[in-house]
């Protein structure tokens, strides 16, 4: 699988929208496409929430010098950050 960012992606929608009017996908392929294209994007939209609370959480810890932190559920890395 090559490297994709937000822009990478979206070019690909708008090719798989041009395929789909020219009849070179069908509506099937098209759906399971978008579908998968949303998954993506809850898991964009998550990764910056995360990073919004983590800013905030911070943010917090300065302010009232308390130590709240954020629970890692996924201690395992996919890539390197």
């Amino acid at each position: 699988m090559k490297p994709a960012n937000n822009k990478s992606l979206i070019s690909f929608l708008f090719e798989q929208m041009d395929k789909l009017d020219r009849s070179e996908i069908d509506v099937n392929t098209a759906k399971a496409q978008a579908d998968l294209a949303k998954q993506v994007n809850n898991s964009l939209k998550y990764e910056l929430d995360r990073a919004k609370v983590k800013m905030e959480i911070t943010k917090h810890n300065k302010e009232y010098l308390d130590v709240v932190k954020l629970r890692e559920a996924e201690p395992k890395l996919i890539d390197n950050e």
